[in-house]
């Protein structure tokens, strides 16, 4: 049994370049949109969710550079990756491993907070951001695409919108 044991570093890239000073980044919620079934048979209300339809996704960041924020602040799409290792522990051979995750981001900012400024005080500024394209690769294997301009929604292999694309005509 392997056993999360938590992040150790990161670092953050804006195509391919490496932007230093983002403290935090809190990830998307993927949320799907659903309908509500009930009526004859139906013991009240059933929450079904549609193939492939979710809510905006949003990301927010904290910053310690004023640069990183400036660069992502700008009104425009911008493609990030974040790189991650995260240790592992297995429970049978009793040994540590690394784990690289990397998510990758399509995204447009909606709110910036320049923060406080005070003497001998560290930057604190935040931006939260539209998100259109999510994805997530755990040792360079794909766990999460999402693409919602093109209708793609692959978690695990399995594209829940393939239908979709086929449907109106896309594929």
């Amino acid at each position: 049994m392997i056993y999360p044991n938590g992040h150790i570093i990161y670092k953050l890239y804006e195509n391919g370049i490496e932007l230093p000073g983002v403290v935090k980044v809190t990830g998307t919620a993927i949320k799907y949109k659903q309908t509500t079934s009930r009526g004859a048979g139906i013991m009240g209300d059933i929450g079904i969710p549609l193939a492939g339809m979710i809510d905006a996704m949003t990301v927010s960041m904290e910053f310690s550079s004023h640069d990183a924020l400036v660069q992502l602040g700008a009104n425009e799409w911008h493609d990030i990756q974040i790189y991650d290792a995260s240790q592992h522990f297995d429970a049978v051979t009793k040994t540590e491993e690394m784990r690289r995750t990397r998510f990758e981001m399509s995204i447009r900012p909606t709110e910036l907070n320049m923060g406080d400024i005070q003497t001998c005080g560290e930057w604190n500024a935040k931006a939260s951001f539209s998100m259109c394209q999510y994805a997530v690769y755990v040792n360079d294997v794909e766990q999460i695409f999402i693409d919602q301009l093109n209708i793609i929604h692959r978690i695990n292999g399995k594209d829940s919108a393939a239908l979709l694309r086929k449907a109106i005509g896309m594929v």
